[in-house]
């Protein structure tokens, strides 16, 4: 091989090097920013209620929530109140077990479960 091969490679590496640590430095600075509250937007509680009840309650109470292993609560808003809900979704009821969502979720799945029977 003619010349020095091996510069290319090592001016590869340092570009990558410099790269590597310039998104790490973004990287923290964002997360530091997350922390300190800069930049959170609220997310509705309907919403966020509908996203934690697709990902923890259709294993058990069915892609509708019309039931499953579980029972129907798509309409337990006509039946219960939001604090019921939260409290049956925290702190379980029957065969359900508790810890199933944290207070915050809970709430969030009470005010979803609430504009269900309120269409």
């Amino acid at each position: 091989m003619k010349g020095k091969p091996l510069i290319p490679f090592f001016l590869i590496a340092v570009v990558g090097l410099l790269l590597t640590l310039g998104l790490s430095i973004v990287g923290v600075n964002q997360q530091a920013g997350d922390e300190n509250g800069e930049e959170t937007e609220e997310q509705d509680p309907v919403e966020y209620g509908e996203e934690v009840a697709m990902e923890s309650c259709v294993s058990c109470h069915g892609d509708n929530l019309e039931g499953a292993s579980g029972p129907n609560i798509a309409n337990a808003g006509e039946d219960h109140s939001a604090e019921e809900i939260a409290d049956i979704a925290q702190n379980g009821v029957g065969d359900m077990p508790s810890g199933m969502a944290n207070a915050e979720e809970a709430q969030a799945i009470a005010e979803y479960l609430m504009s269900l029977s309120e269409e």
